[in-house]
């Protein structure tokens, strides 16, 4: 997906949404340069505004980057849940909820870079955090769901959810590398197929972990 940063408008006092327009210049940098492509000068050179002008928002670079990963976390949450709420049955909602991940990844693979190489310390800004913990409980909690339910068997929900994040993080790392050579032909047959495999992997998992 194209990242787009809105400028400042030649005749505009103000940009309008600075912080907003920081950050998709910020991702768009990272997404081309990787990180020593991430300035607040280049930002605010993409946005179209004064060098002065991200100080305003953002301390520094690594203020920046800690907001690009934020949103980035909040943007895989939303891509989740709104699989998940489509899903046809209580018993698909797994392997919504990993197709969710797995389309955010393609959909948005400067943000999925960029969030998964921010440390969630004790050090790190507390939105960030939470913005981090939140997506892995839609994960978690639909294993603890089975598991409560009797669909998964018993143990721990961390190492379960790990166990079915560490299958769908791998995957999403495949297809955004063009390492999945199966998946090929047009965008709507790359797409059918990248489904298919996610929901097909995810069922070998849940047959490993299921209850009884």
């Amino acid at each position: 997906m194209p990242i787009r940063v809105p400028r400042k408008p030649p005749d505009a006092y103000q940009h309008g949404d600075l912080r907003r327009a920081l950050i998709q210049a910020g991702l768009k940098l990272l997404s081309e340069g990787g990180a020593p492509a991430l300035t607040l000068r280049g930002a605010a050179q993409l946005a179209g505004v004064s060098h002065a002008a991200p100080y305003r928002h953002f301390r520094d670079k690594d203020a920046l980057l800690a907001a690009i990963a934020e949103e980035g976390f909040r943007t895989l949450t939303e891509h989740m849940r709104r699989e998940m709420a489509a899903a046809g049955s209580e018993a698909a909602r797994l392997r919504a909820c990993a197709w969710g991940y797995v389309a955010f990844a393609r959909a948005h693979p400067g943000y999925f870079r960029t969030i998964f190489g921010q440390p969630l310390g004790e050090d790190c800004p507390a939105p960030l955090r939470e913005a981090g913990q939140e997506a892995y409980g839609v994960l978690r909690e639909q294993i603890a769901e089975g598991i409560r339910r009797g669909r998964l068997r018993a143990g721990d929900p961390d190492d379960l959810a790990l166990a079915c994040w560490s299958l769908v993080h791998g995957l999403s790392h495949l297809a955004i590398d063009g390492q999945l050579s199966q998946v090929s032909g047009d965008t709507a047959a790359r797409e059918l197929t990248a489904r298919e495999l996610t929901d097909r992997l995810v069922r070998l998992l849940e047959s490993g972990l299921r209850a009884g």
